[in-house]
C-alpha cells in the first residue's frame, strides 16, 4: 500500500463536487424503498398538475449556483416548467456555500408565499426554523440530495449506483484484456461521508475481483487529481486503473497519464457525475473509458415533478434520478449526455 493512502489534500471543490456536497444532510432513511421508483411514476402525476387550471411557484436554492452543472440542472427545471405551462421556477443567487445568502432567499420565498421550496441545505440546523415556518404556512419543503427531518421529499441520486457502475466497468475491462495482478488508484473525499459509496463500493468490488488498490487519496478537482496521479505513477509505473471520485479528478489523472507516457491501450480511467469535461474525454477515446453519468436533464425536471407531487399530495416526492454508464460502447447515449450541456 502506498504511503499516500489516506493522506488528505485540501481539495479545491470542483463545480461537480460542489454540486453534490450536502455537508451534514442525512442519507434518506428509506433509501431501499425508493430505489425501485421509476421516473415515469414521478413524472406522470406532475404532468397532470395543470389540468385544473391552477398555477404554481416552485423555488429552488442550490448552495453553489455558479457551478456549470448546477446551471444546467436549473435550465432543465425551467424547461420542465415551461413544458407544463402552469409552473414558474424561482432561483436564488447563493454562491460558494454562502449561508446568509441562502437564508435570505428562503425567507423571501416564504414571505412571497410560494407553493414549494427545494433547497440544498448548507446548514440544516440554521434552516430548520425556516422549514417550520414554511410548512406552517402550507409551503412544501423538499431537499436536494438528502433529507432533513420532517421534509416533504428529496430530489437526488444514488452514490452506491455510481460507485458500482465504475467498478464493474473496470472489472470487465480487466477480464477482457487479461490483465494480471491489476493495480488501481482511487480518489476519495473523506470529509463528505455522504459521498462514501462512490469509493467504498469500488473498494468492495475490487477486493472481490482481485484488483489491488495501491493508493487512495482525497481529490475533488483536476489539479489535485493530476498531482496525486503523477506521484503514484512514479511509484507504480505499471498502474492499470484510475478511478476518480468525480470527472474533475479523473480528468486530472488522465492528464498525468499522458504526461507520464503511459500506454493508453493498457490503462483504464473513469470518473463519476457525467461532467462535460469527463464526457468529452470519454468521447475522445483512449484511456478515459467512461463516466457514471447523472441524467441531469431528468434531475432538473424532477425538481419540478417532485415538488408538484408534494403540493398536490399525488405521486412520489422522494426519488433517485438514475445514473448511467457513459462510454464509447453507446455512442448515441454519450452524444445525448454531452448535448445536455448545450446552451
Amino acid at each position: 500500500m502506498s504511503q499516500y493512502t489516506n493522506q488528505k489534500t485540501r481539495p479545491t471543490f470542483s463545480v461537480v463536487v460542489a454540486t453534490i456536497a450536502v455537508l451534514s444532510v442525512a442519507v434518506p432513511a428509506a433509501a431501499e424503498d425508493i430505489a425501485s421508483i421509476t421516473m415515469e411514476e414521478v413524472a406522470a402525476p406532475a404532468s397532470a398538475a395543470c389540468d385544473g387550471g391552477k398555477t404554481y411557484q416552485i423555488a429552488y436554492s442550490h448552495s453553489v449556483s455558479e457551478a456549470a452543472i448546477v446551471r444546467q440542472v436549473r435550465r432543465f427545471a425551467d424547461e420542465r416548467a415551461a413544458e407544463l405551462g402552469c409552473v414558474e421556477v424561482l432561483h436564488d443567487n447563493t454562491q460558494a456555500n454562502n449561508l446568509e445568502s441562502q437564508l435570505n432567499a428562503v425567507n423571501s420565498w416564504i414571505t412571497l408565499g410560494v407553493d414549494a421550496i427545494v433547497v440544498t441545505p448548507i446548514d440544516p440546523t440554521a434552516l430548520a426554523p425556516l422549514q417550520s415556518q414554511a410548512q406552517e404556512a402550507g409551503i412544501k419543503w423538499l431537499t436536494y440530495l438528502g433529507e432533513m427531518d420532517g421534509s416533504d421529499g428529496f430530489v437526488g441520486f444514488n452514490h452506491s449506483q455510481s460507485g458500482q457502475l465504475v467498478a464493474n466497468a473496470a472489472v470487465a475491462w480487466v477480464e477482457e484484456n487479461n490483465v494480471e495482478n491489476p493495480e488501481a488508484l482511487v480518489t476519495t473525499l473523506t470529509g463528505l461521508p455522504l459521498l462514501s459509496p462512490r469509493w467504498t463500493e469500488v473498494e468492495r468490488i475490487f477486493e472481490e475481483n482481485g484488483i489491488t488498490i495501491v493508493a487512495t487519496q482525497d481529490s475533488a478537482d483536476e489539479a489535485s487529481g493530476l498531482q496525486i496521479a503523477e506521484t503514484v505513477i512514479s511509484q507504480y509505473p505499471g498502474l492499470d486503473i484510475m478511478i476518480g471520485l468525480n470527472d474533475n479528478s479523473a480528468v486530472g489523472m488522465a492528464r498525468a497519464a499522458k504526461v507520464g507516457g503511459l500506454n493508453e491501450d493498457e490503462l483504464f480511467i473513469a470518473g463519476q457525475d457525467g461532467d462535460v469535461g469527463g464526457l468529452q474525454a470519454v468521447n475522445e477515446g483512449g484511456a478515459y473509458r467512461g463516466s457514471a453519468a447523472i441524467l441531469i436533464n431528468t434531475l432538473g425536471a424532477n425538481i419540478v415533478n417532485q415538488a408538484l407531487n408534494a403540493i398536490n399530495g399525488n405521486g412520489p416526492t422522494s426519488a433517485y434520478t438514475p445514473t448511467v454508464w457513459a462510454s464509447k460502447d453507446d455512442q448515441e447515449q454519450l452524444d445525448a449526455l454531452i448535448s445536455n450541456y448545450d446552451e
